[in-house]
């Protein structure tokens, strides 16, 4: 089992449900039952991972797929009983869901105290209903002051989940506590005989413990601020208070982002930290517009910590990084570092190894690969050093994966990404990274060659996201693109259409029209207009995609030039044809010099706009020239070898092997 625990409860009772996942994560298995099998498996010092974080699922008719699956992976189920489980749907529904695996006997039952407790005497008060339905009052460890207490119940459950005697858990938690006390006492004594050389000491580092002190007061109260904030803003989705409204989180961020504007002016510390994870989070729902704003206008507060200033800039250059504003990027993430390690000791490493990822993944857009790719081993010892392999590992291997891609090193993108999907999917197959990878391991299989593993990937990716992020969020735009490009490689244009027409529209609606993303997006888009006789139209998205190349100097940038020129020979512009062709040849050659269907791509479209110039001789030897290399790279019913065979066909050539 994963979990050794799944905590249901209401959210009226998530104060003890927060005490009780911290009492069990922190809980030490005595010694002497270490080794004893025992529901959880084998015991050792402490206990497995505890289940407690999901919400109430007011807006869903069944239990979200993430809840289904954690119960599944619990040996235990701890209902936290009161009279608002009693009432909780979800509750019920839990308790119900991890009886269909018939392990009834597996759950566990702590009664909390509650505000007013009188005419609550009868279990259908304080238990679900579904423990009630077959076996009468169930047992229960009770919290309660009239009952067993807070650390007897708390022993109690243990003891349920493990199978052993309270009474063994009591007695040894009794010896451990007191031995815990003589202990103290011995350290207060030996305290006191060094208090003398210590008071020198305490002299002389005085300066630096009043600055850790205020740092430590400071990180407090900015905690305490959030938290604060925090539970304001979502007062709202309490269900009594919304009255039947839906409520989005985009409009509680709004409701957060007005509500900061006129408050904490006397801490703008607190205030900019405060910022800076709204805007991440508008960041994280796909708002790129309103996080950029949010964050830049907070830069004018006076803050006076260098770290809280260093993730300010951080989250404005991870900003300028979605908008495609690499350069910008790349000087923020610098700033960030500088003030980060003001002090000398490189401040919060969590920061730090995000600085160092944020910069790689701009300094990878540029191609420029060895400078992102020492950046991405700085994180990856940093985060390896503290989490081992967590989700900030998981991200630092997503940049190295995405830098080797770029770098056309496919196999060893492939594995960076397996490897990052391994850790994404301990955090849940809903977990929106898991869609990415997904993603990008389509790209991967895609630039090797296999076109069809490349859209298993891309549909799984995109059927996770959707479900994920909702049908507007723009991280949807990649694999929309995607599929909408084997589909136009297969000559599936009607099919491929909306796909890439949407990609393009939750591109555009929070990034410039000159992101190098668009470069991609609106060319695929162009090929699918004009592959249903729509030149007009393809003629000006290719306009607009070689804009969005030419401002990033994008690998994109000759082959837009080449099928623009045969949008341009199709709508009679013979001459600016030609000149797009002669620009388009050169960069193809430096580009791509190890794939030379491409240049003969080039050859070709140039033979076939002779064809319509009346040029047929010249034409002729051009496409005949060129044809063979497009052959041997695209099947004949693909886009390319298709439209290769329609050229000769028109020339009066025949295909020859």
């Amino acid at each position: 089992m994963r979990y050794s625990a799944f905590i249901s409860y209401n959210h009226n009772d998530r104060r003890w449900a927060g005490w009780l996942h911290r009492e069990l994560e922190r809980y030490q298995i005595p010694s002497a039952l270490i080794g004893r099998p025992s529901p959880v498996g084998p015991l050792k010092r402490r206990l497995p991972q505890v289940f407690q974080d999901r919400e109430e699922l007011a807006a869903s008719s069944d239990l979200a797929e993430s809840v289904r699956e954690a119960l599944s992976q619990s040996a235990n189920l701890i209902v936290i009983c009161s009279t608002n489980a009693a009432q909780s749907r979800w509750v019920n529904e839990e308790v119900r869901e991890f009886c269909k695996s018939g392990r009834r006997d597996r759950i566990q039952c702590l009664i909390v105290p509650e505000r007013d407790e009188r005419g609550h005497t009868s279990p259908g008060d304080i238990f679900p209903p579904v423990l009630l339905e077959s076996s009468g009052e169930p047992l229960a460890a009770d919290a309660r002051a009239t009952g067993d207490g807070k650390r007897l119940a708390f022993l109690k459950l243990v003891a349920g989940m493990i199978d052993v005697r309270f009474d063994d858990l009591r007695q040894r938690d009794h010896a451990r506590r007191q031995k815990r006390l003589m202990t103290l006492a011995a350290a207060a004594i030996a305290g006191f005989v060094l208090m003398s050389a210590l008071a020198a000491f305490a002299l002389l580092s005085r300066a630096e413990a009043v600055r850790e002190r205020d740092v430590a007061r400071q990180k407090t109260i900015t905690a305490q601020r959030t938290t604060e904030f925090v539970k304001g803003l979502f007062q709202v989705s309490d269900p009594s208070e919304a009255k039947g409204q839906s409520i989005t989180a985009l409009e509680v961020l709004d409701r957060g982002a007005r509500q900061i504007e006129g408050e904490l002016n006397n801490e703008p510390d607190v205030k900019a930290e405060l910022v800076s994870t709204l805007s991440e989070v508008y960041m994280g729902l796909g708002s790129y517009r309103r996080a950029d704003d949010l964050i830049r206008r907070s830069l004018a507060l006076p803050v006076r910590e260098s770290e809280t200033r260093a993730r300010q800039l951080a989250v404005l250059a991870s900003s300028q990084t979605l908008q495609g504003n690499y350069d910008i990027a790349i000087d923020l993430y610098g700033r960030a570092q500088a003030g980060l390690e003001q002090d000398g000791r490189g401040g919060d490493p969590s920061l730090r190894s995000q600085i160092l990822i944020g910069r790689a993944e701009a300094l990878a857009a540029q191609e420029r690969y060895s400078g992102a790719k020492r950046l991405i081993a700085q994180a990856l010892a940093v985060d390896r050093g503290v989490e081992g392999q967590g989700p900030s590992v998981a991200r630092d291997l997503e940049a190295a994966g995405l830098t080797a891609q770029f770098a056309g090193e496919l196999d060893a993108s492939r594995n960076y990404y397996k490897q990052a999907l391994a850790i994404r999917l301990t955090q849940g197959r809903l977990h929106p990274k898991v869609s990415e990878d997904l993603n990008q391991l389509g790209t991967v299989a895609y630039l090797q060659r296999d076109p069809s593993a490349a859209e298993a990937y891309w549909r799984q990716s995109l059927g996770l996201y959707e479900k994920v992020l909702g049908p507007t969020h723009p991280e949807l735009a990649a694999p929309l693109n995607n599929l909408g490009r084997v589909l136009v490689e297969q000559r599936k244009f009607t099919e491929a259409l909306p796909l890439l027409s949407r990609s393009a529209n939750l591109d555009l609606a929070q990034r410039s029209g000159t992101h190098d993303d668009l470069a991609f997006i609106l060319s695929n888009l162009a090929l699918a207009k004009r592959g249903v006789g729509d030149r007009e139209a393809a003629d000006d998205l290719f306009r607009k995609a070689f804009a969005a190349a030419e401002a990033h100097n994008s690998r994109n940038r000759a082959p837009i030039l080449v099928d623009l020129a045969d949008v341009r020979c199709e709508l009679g512009d013979h001459r600016g044809a030609m000149q797009l062709l002669a620009r388009a040849e050169p960069i193809m050659k430096s580009t791509y010099p190890d794939d030379p269907w491409r240049v003969a791509w080039v050859e070709n479209t140039r033979g076939a706009c002779m064809l319509r110039q009346g040029d047929r001789a010249n034409a002729q030897q051009l496409l005949k020239s060129s044809a063979k290399p497009i052959l041997d790279r695209w099947p004949a019913t693909s886009l390319y070898g298709f439209e290769v065979q329609r050229r000769m066909r028109a020339a009066g050539l025949r295909l020859t092997n």
